[in-house]
C-alpha cells in the first residue's frame, strides 16, 4: 500500500545516519513510516495534537524520530520497557529533543570527528546541527519522560503513567531478529499487551503497532480498524473502546 500521509519526497537522511544513539540489539526504525504511522494515527483521534506513548519504546528511536518529524502536533512523549539498558539508551536520545540537547550532540560528534579522522563522524556533526536549528525554531522546552514497565503488567504500566493520558500509542512490537519480549509473560506477545494497555488507556486511545513480517497477527474476536504494509513492515490500527473492547 502507498503512503497516504508521509507522501512529500523530503529528505530523511539526517534522522538516518548517526546523530541517535545506538547499540547493538537496538535497531533504528524508518523514519517515514514512523511519520506515516502517526500520521494515520493521529488522524483517527478526534484531536489536532497528541500526547505519545510507545510501551515498547526500546532505544526511543521511534519516538525521538517522530518527535523531531512533528515537533508541532506532538505534545509529550512518554516510553516504557522493561529492559533497562534500553531505558537508559532511550533517556540519552529523548533527550536529544530539546536545542541543548542536540547541539551538545553536535558538538560532542564533531570532536569524534577530529579525533578519530572520520568523515562520517562529520556527516553526523552537520546533520545534528542542522536538527538543532529546527527544534531552535520551536516553542522551547518539550515534555519526555521515561518509565520502567512490563508491557503485560497493567499495574506497572499505570505506575509509569502516572497521571499521563496519552491518546496516542505507536510501537515497533519484538519480531525475533535483533528483538525479543522479555519478562515471565513474554509468551503472551502482542495479544497480551493489548489486553494490558485496555486496561489503562481512555476510551479512544489509538494504538499502532508495527512489527517486520507480512501481517500483525491478532487472536480471538479483536480486529484492527485498519491496517497497511510498506517494505517489510506491517501495521495495524486499533482503538480502545467502551468497555475495554476493541471495535471493528
Amino acid at each position: 500500500m502507498a503512503y497516504r500521509y508521509a507522501v512529500t519526497r523530503e529528505s530523511y537522511a539526517d534522522l538516518s545516519g548517526g546523530v541517535l544513539h545506538s547499540a547493538p540489539g537496538f535497531p533504528a526504525f524508518p523514519a517515514r513510516l514512523a511519520s506515516e504511522m502517526f500520521q494515520r494515527a493521529l488522524a483517527l483521534t478526534p484531536n489536532p495534537t497528541a500526547q505519545v506513548w510507545d510501551p515498547c519504546c526500546g532505544s526511543g528511536h521511534l519516538l525521538t524520530t517522530l518527535t523531531l518529524l512533528h515537533r508541532d502536533r506532538i505534545t509529550s512523549v512518554l516510553g516504557s520497557d522493561v529492559d533497562h539498558a534500553a531505558l537508559e539508551l532511550a533517556r540519552k536520545n529523548l533527550a536529544l529533543l530539546s536545542k541543548h540537547g542536540m547541539t551538545a550532540r553536535a558538538n560532542e560528534l564533531q570532536a569524534r570527528a577530529e579525533r578519530l579522522s572520520k568523515p562520517a563522524y562529520l556527516d553526523a556533526a552537520a546533520a545534528a546541527q542542522r536538527l538543532a536549528r529546527r527544534l531552535a525554531s520551536g516553542d522551547g522546552s518539550f515534555d519526555y519522560n521515561i518509565a520502567p514497565a512490563d508491557v503485560f503488567d497493567p499495574a506497572q504500566l499505570r505506575r509509569a503513567l502516572n497521571g499521563r493520558r496519552p491518546n496516542v500509542v505507536v510501537t515497533d512490537i519484538p519480531y525475533g531478529e535483533q528483538t525479543a519480549w522479555h519478562g515471565p509473560d513474554a509468551a503472551r506477545g502482542l495479544d497480551g499487551m493489548l489486553n494490558s494497555l485496555e486496561e489503562v488507556l481512555d476510551e479512544g486511545t489509538v494504538i499502532a503497532v508495527t512489527t517486520r513480517a507480512r501481517k500483525v497477527r491478532l487472536t480471538g474476536p479483536r480486529r484492527p480498524l485498519a491496517w497497511f504494509r510498506i517494505g517489510s513492515r506491517a501495521v495495524i490500527l486499533c482503538r480502545i473502546a467502551s468497555r475495554l473492547q476493541h471495535r471493528v
